[in-house]
């Protein structure tokens, strides 16, 4: 990407260069950062350069900018505007680094032609899936770990479109995107998916993930075709390498999505109920003309977990227990 210019103006010791560098080290941003802590030479560089947006702390405002070649100015607010400047787009300034990058993106999408905007379409991504038809055997727990263990080497995405996941109570979080508005915009608008999908996505340790629907008739009420599209449009970004999704079976044809995968982790356990399922499974598969799927599932025997989500470091401690080696080996010998 890099097809813009954003720049930060703030007198605020550190602030500037602090925020430059924390979206120095994001991957993929569609613009360059410069940063500015001497009006002079904020002005000295519109002399010669166009910015998209201009970050400016609402004490450091002045009106002539607006006759300089800026297509956007954002006021990074400390919670009181100006009388003069109420019409202006305004940002708190003291919020975390990565809710301000999210609602910079957002008002880049309105600013920038997306058109423009070039990705590196990776032709290496690999998709993967994690799913079963026996349930409540610890299928997330499963997609997140080996999601994280990837996500050490390579840039990982994980994509929950389970009927109803709990992210936000289990990571005590509140979503401002979720899956079903990243399709919603995606339809609306297919060149600003790369910006839009790099605005709602959070991080789990290194693993970048899609907060899951909230209204899960959205998986069921929009064509499964339509989610193939928007994923294959996802990995033709480039932005990664890996995607990881946890699939369940309210998705309307989950053959569909599991066709475009290479690989499908299948957990399972050992008695005879779940046996029969995942052998009735495989016989419909062949009944259906998909047998070709049964080549990619790689089946992973489920231990007893116990989880309790009000310890918040309860995936560090799936990530590097015995369950943690075990997957490491599972993806070692599917590599």
């Amino acid at each position: 990407m890099g097809g813009g210019i954003l720049a930060i103006y703030d007198l605020e010791s550190g602030y500037a260069d602090s925020l430059m560098q924390y979206i120095h080290q994001k991957q993929n941003m569609p613009f360059k950062t410069v940063a500015f802590t001497n009006k002079s030479a904020l002005y000295e560089y519109l002399k010669e350069h166009h910015i998209d947006i201009l970050l400016i702390s609402v004490t450091d405002m002045e009106k002539k900018l607006e006759d300089e070649d800026i297509e956007k100015i954002i006021l990074l607010s400390n919670g009181k505007i100006f009388s003069e400047y109420i019409g202006y787009a305004s940002i708190y300034k003291y919020q975390s680094s990565e809710r301000i990058i999210r609602e910079v993106l957002d008002y880049f999408v309105e600013v920038h032609n997306c058109e423009n905007i070039v990705t590196n379409i990776s032709q290496s991504v690999e998709i993967v899936s994690v799913y079963s038809p026996v349930k409540r055997i610890g299928q997330t727990i499963l997609s997140l770990t080996l999601g994280q263990i990837l996500a050490n080497d390579f840039t990982t995405l994980y994509i929950n479109m389970e009927e109803f996941s709990a992210f936000d109570k289990i990571f005590h979080q509140s979503y401002e995107g979720d899956l079903s508005d990243l399709m919603y915009f995606y339809k609306q608008s297919p060149d600003i998916l790369p910006i839009k999908l790099k605005a709602i996505v959070n991080t789990i340790h290194q693993l970048d993930y899609i907060p899951p629907l909230v209204y899960s008739k959205d998986l069921r009420n929009i064509d499964t075709g339509g989610w193939v599209e928007l994923i294959k449009s996802v990995a033709a970004t480039g932005m990664y390498e890996k995607i990881v999704i946890d699939l369940s079976s309210v998705v309307a044809d989950v053959f569909s999505i599991l066709d475009i995968c290479s690989k499908v982790y299948m957990p399972t356990i050992n008695d005879m109920v779940s046996s029969m399922k995942i052998s009735a499974f495989e016989e419909y598969l062949v009944r259906s003309e998909n047998s070709e799927i049964i080549d990619k599932i790689i089946k992973v025997n489920m231990p007893r977990l116990h989880m309790d989500i009000e310890d918040e470091s309860f995936l560090d401690r799936y990530l590097w227990n015995e369950f943690g080696d075990y997957v490491r080996s599972i993806l070692k010998e599917a590599a």
